[in-house]
């Protein structure tokens, strides 16, 4: 099982900044650091992880709840 979750590195302890479901107390795992520039949480970090079919229902269902915003009516 793969998951990605945000976790701050203190005391030299990484700790997770969200509950992690399924996984029972010491359990092994392996970790892939990568600094966080900005806090803000963006769609890039689904890059690569989502099918070509899920990325195309998300856009999809984006374009359907907030439009297309068309530059020339600003």
């Amino acid at each position: 099982m793969v998951r990605r979750l945000r976790a701050v590195y203190e005391n030299g302890l990484f700790r997770p900044l969200e509950t992690v479901q399924g996984l029972a107390d010491q359990t092994p795992v392996r970790l892939r650091v990568e600094e966080c520039k900005d806090d803000a949480s963006e769609l890039s970090e689904f890059a690569g992880i989502w099918s070509a079919e899920e990325a195309d229902e998300v856009s999809a269902l984006i374009d359907q709840e907030f439009g297309r915003v068309d530059r020339r009516e600003w």
